[in-house]
């Protein structure tokens, strides 16, 4: 095989004198930090290391190969996460107003790349599942409706795999999106590691998508802000190029570029091995999840093999611990996990708790979590009452998001909003997805469900106002 990304740094870095960026100049005893960060590989875009944005060496090579191994057409390496991905994907298939059809629990991404190119959504609501109170797969009737009733829009927009691990049906929506004329596009960046073993289900690169963003160090062994940009077409990924310079750093980093090359290489030389030790830590787990009494998780112990509602299937990488029928919430989980376990989850919500694996995680990490959640179970009491579900609410756009980003506006109390067309962005984590954006109106369903993401501690983040408890809306809409 070819000479890897790394092993190039590591053959030049130590007989070059770098009279280019960065300024620490890979001089290791001028901060004890740089040799704990590798400054001692980190490069800018010299000669014989080939640029990004205009590959044409090492780092075609290396996405060449990235795409044989992930079975795609055309792939890009990204440094700026999926996000610049996501970014990229829309402006390569857009033109300002045109109209997307997209799925509403798309990622915050998605909406900043609405306003920037002054496009109309039209929005897919995705089913819901009461068992676990989590958004469930996009069904293919409410694409085919929203295509049937928007016959000007372009653009498909998903997101497959929830963070939850939900996944919908892509190859039926694809190809029925596809008869219709409309260019797709998966957001996938929680699901770089699919199609790789039978235990994970197929990925939206078989299923035909047109373009695929994955995000690798999400759950593969990969540094943090390393994604991949999978494109179907010559003309497509030649637009795709255009756009990554666009947006994407013009000094890309070369040790997360080396990251995901030797990510890439290590999957294509070990998956088997690498996928079947992650399937044994995953069924370790499962098999501490048997004895759960009250907790429950989708997809492991008791709750394997049962028909949920709205749910097209699962993939495994995910542990969402629901907390449903417990005298305990999310946040009170969490905070055991971390005080008497010292396991920090990825995401807390008032219904539960969600654990994210990768291919890190071992049989020993799998059953420590397993024998943590037992213990904890044991101690827990059946819920009193009924838990009020705390769904996302459906609202409506009166002006268009690029118009209401820049109209004039004032704060009100969310209480006193109702009817008022936003004038920002706000988002409730978990799960990091909008509840309103501008130009869209308030409604006593949203303003219910701020207030009440607000009492169970969740975060919430504004776009604008800075006053707790208070949004922006449009002075004249």
């Amino acid at each position: 095989m070819a000479e890897s990304l790394l092993e190039l740094l590591q053959r030049s870095c130590p007989i070059t004198l770098p009279m280019h960026m960065p300024g620490h100049k890979r001089n290791l005893d001028l901060a004890p930090y740089l040799k704990t960060l590798a400054a001692q590989l980190d490069i800018t875009e010299i000669k014989g290391f080939d640029h990004l944005h205009a590959a044409g060496g090492i780092l075609q090579d290396a996405m060449n190969l990235a795409a044989h191994v992930f079975g795609a057409n055309h792939t890009f390496f990204l440094v700026n996460g999926s996000t610049v991905g996501v970014l990229s994907a829309i402006r390569s298939v857009t033109q300002p107003g045109d109209s997307i059809i997209m799925a509403r629990n798309c990622h915050k991404s998605v909406y900043n790349a609405l306003a920037l190119n002054n496009l109309r959504p039209y929005f897919i609501y995705p089913q819901t599942n009461l068992r676990y109170q989590i958004a469930a797969s996009t069904s293919l009737q409410s694409v085919e409706q929203a295509i049937l009733q928007h016959q000007d829009a372009r653009v498909l927009m998903l997101t497959c795999p929830t963070y939850e691990g939900v996944v919908s049906d892509l190859p039926a929506i694809i190809s029925l999106a596809h008869r219709h004329g409309l260019t797709v596009i998966i957001d996938e960046a929680h699901g770089s590691h699919l199609g790789f073993s039978p235990y994970f289900p197929s990925g939206a690169v078989k299923a035909g998508a047109d373009i695929v963003i994955q995000s690798l160090h999400k759950t593969m062994p990969s540094l943090t802000q390393t994604a991949l940009a999978h494109v179907r077409t010559p003309a497509l990924a030649n637009e795709m190029q255009r756009q990554l310079a666009v947006f994407e750093t013009t000094s890309p980093s070369f040790l997360l570029l080396a990251s995901i090359d030797s990510c890439v290489r290590l999957i294509q030389k070990h998956h088997d091995e690498l996928f079947t030790a992650w399937h044994k830590a995953l069924e370790a787990f499962h098999e501490k999840a048997l004895g759960l009494r009250l907790l429950r998780v989708l997809g492991y112990g008791k709750e394997r093999g049962l028909k949920l509602e709205n749910v097209h299937g699962l993939e495994p990488s995910k542990v969402f611990i629901s907390t449903i029928d417990t005298n305990i919430d999310g946040y009170e989980l969490a905070e055991i996990l971390r005080d008497r376990f010292h396991t920090e989850p990825e995401m807390i919500s008032p219904q539960g708790v969600l654990c994210m694996t990768g291919m890190g995680d071992t049989v020993d990490t799998m059953t420590f979590l397993g024998d943590a959640l037992l213990e904890i179970d044991r101690g827990l009491s059946p819920a009193v009452v009924s838990k009020v579900p705390l769904m996302a609410p459906q609202v409506q756009a009166k002006v268009s998001i690029a118009r209401a980003e820049r109209a004039p506006f004032i704060c009100l109390p969310i209480e006193e909003a109702d009817g008022y067309a936003v004038a920002e962005t706000i988002v409730v984590y978990p799960p990091g997805i909008p509840v309103v954006v501008p130009g869209e109106v308030m409604n006593r369903q949203a303003i219910s469900y701020l207030l009440a993401a607000k009492a169970a501690h969740n975060t919430i983040l504004r776009s604008r106002s800075d006053v707790d408890g208070e949004v922006a809306v449009l002075r004249d809409a």
